[in-house]
């Protein structure tokens, strides 16, 4: 997963490199083009041309595959496929931009937080509710069912088709060691804070792993979250990331029907004094502040895989994934789950709950099912029939399971098979560049959860049966506040919250400390936010 959304505005379109964009285009906003009200493209025989950017650029898709002649075909089009260095692409396409190139339409990288960018200065037109509702029916009712409009809007219009994520809908998993718990006569797994507290006393105190040492621990910081989330949205949602990568980890809730932060409210206080007294109780690893990953790819628990810790989280449900697919001979599970048993054969997991707190609150964080939405340039809107083609093929995407497989997954017979009515993919190793070449994904305009869930039917159906409480990211607009000030507020609450954990300060500092983050920009963003908010949704 991405990934935040709440990230800062792209500096470069806040550069002069967009000044030739601006005066040219900035302040004529195209209305929302209504085809009920224009000839039916239909009757034309002349194919629509579509500046493609609508994909995720890793290579250049040719125009003579099979994928690109039958979408072509379908829709009556032309498509100019649009090359972005994908590492590069809001550089590159800003370049283009104040060049005055304009694609039809385009993924809004890196997420909604660009879209008010585009919106001032002439790039994205609005498109309207009711044009969506009419031609992509299916479409607008997969939104409807995940709230997503709002986080496309600007001043109450629509200014982009809003995608899905559906890992996002499952919450980061919890994790013990299932072998540990047994041998220590653990049979249930624990569900509240008392039931935690007293499997990872054990755990510490009782040698699980046998080696006649004290010498394993509860927990590090890949669990940390979950422990906070006992208590409400957690304050951090990646311990490691705030405090080692020095990446900003702000966390937006809504209270009293106001924007504000997770971290200061007095339950993360709450939260901070029950890890203080795990932490003096050597419940938790000393080490937990350099992260139970030491190196690699980053949902592998080195401390978990090292018997060094008896409960991990952080990672999705596919990473841990303990049961065999039993009709694939090459499956193992998992990939974190094919580490540890490669370095503890005998070691078992079970999936837990996140931990019940005193209030009844639970859950781990989520990364939410927000994706990169798409957006119709002014250039498009000025076509009707464009606009009209680009919302029937979002609606063929949600509407027609064999053209979203053949879309997304690619040719069937060549890319993916069905045997005994499950899906087979073919080119699982084959990197994106290749398969893109040849047209998968290139117009794979959304995701669509009922669609995967029943090609990837097994993956899911384990993922729903594990799959714990979780706290969904609240997606807010970028603010110039945010910007300048978030990366140093997320220093200073990680800095606070592991004071108090390791013992170095009184949880009553934790007062002082919410005076410091709204003095030192946290009141400003608070306001900022509010306020974008209510000119996003128009209310």
């Amino acid at each position: 997963m991405n990934k935040k959304m709440i990230k800062g505005v792209s500096t470069v379109l806040a550069s002069a490199i967009l000044a030739g964009l601006v005066a040219g285009c900035a302040k004529e906003e195209a209305a929302p083009v209504d085809t009920a009200k224009t000839p039916d493209s239909a009757a034309s025989k002349e194919p629509v041309t579509l500046d493609w950017l609508a994909y995720n650029s890793f290579s250049e898709p040719t125009t003579d595959n099979k994928i690109v002649k039958m979408v072509s075909e379908k829709f009556n089009v032309n498509f100019k496929f649009w090359y972005l260095d994908s590492q590069k692409w809001n550089d590159s396409l800003n370049i283009k931009l104040a060049a005055g190139e304009m694609p039809d339409v385009m993924l809004v990288k890196p997420g909604v937080s660009q879209i008010p960018s585009y919106v001032a200065n002439g790039v994205l037109a609005p498109i309207s509710d009711d044009q969506i509702r009419k031609l992509a029916p299916n479409y607008a009712k997969t939104i409807d069912k995940y709230d997503l409009w709002n986080v496309v809007k600007s001043d109450g219009k629509i200014y982009a088709l809003p995608n899905l994520n559906l890992n996002g809908e499952y919450p980061t998993v919890v994790v013990w060691r299932k072998d540990w718990l047994d041998k220590l006569g653990i049979t249930k797994t624990p569900e509240t804070l008392a039931e935690f507290e007293d499997a990872l006393t054990k755990i510490r105190n009782n040698d699980p792993d046998g080696n006649g040492k004290k010498d394993t621990y509860g927990l590090s910081d890949f669990a940390i979250p979950a422990v906070l989330g006992a208590f409400g949205h957690p304050g951090i949602a990646d311990v490691k990331a705030a405090a080692v990568q020095n990446r900003e980890d702000i966390q937006y809730i809504q209270k009293d029907g106001k924007i504000t932060f997770a971290a200061i409210q007095p339950e993360m206080k709450e939260a901070l004094t029950l890890l203080a007294k795990w932490y003096k109780a050597e419940l938790i690893d000393p080490e937990f502040i350099t992260s139970e990953n030491t190196g690699g790819y980053g949902f592998d628990s080195h401390a978990f895989f090292n018997n060094r810790i008896g409960l991990t989280g952080k990672g999705m449900f596919y990473h841990w994934r303990n049961v065999i697919d039993t009709t694939n001979p090459d499956d193992k599970g998992g990939g974190q789950f094919v580490n540890l048993k490669k370095a503890q054969p005998n070691a078992d997991v079970v999936f837990g709950k996140a931990p019940v707190g005193p209030t009844g609150k639970s859950g781990t964080p989520q990364w939410g099912v927000n994706s990169t939405p798409i957006g119709i340039t002014t250039k498009a809107a000025k076509d009707p029939r464009k606009v009209e083609t680009i919302l029937k093929m979002i609606e063929s995407s949600a509407s027609d399971m064999e053209y979203y497989k053949t879309t997304f997954r690619g040719w069937k017979g060549e890319d993916w098979k069905e045997e005994n009515g499950k899906f087979i993919n073919l080119i699982a190793s084959t990197p994106p560049a290749e398969f893109q070449k040849k047209g998968v994904a290139a117009f794979h305009m959304i995701q669509v959860p009922e669609f995967d869930k029943k090609m990837d039917a097994f993956l899911y159906d384990f993922g729903d049966k594990v799959k714990p409480k979780g706290y969904v990211p609240m997606i807010v607009p970028t603010v110039e506040s945010h910007t300048k000030n978030a990366t140093n507020l997320t220093k200073l609450t990680i800095q606070t919250y592991l004071k108090i954990i390791l013992g170095e300060a009184s949880p009553d500092s934790f007062d002082d400390y919410v005076k410091t983050f709204r003095a030192n920009g946290g009141d400003a963003i608070e306001k900022d936010v509010n306020e974008a908010y209510k000119k996003m949704t128009g209310k």
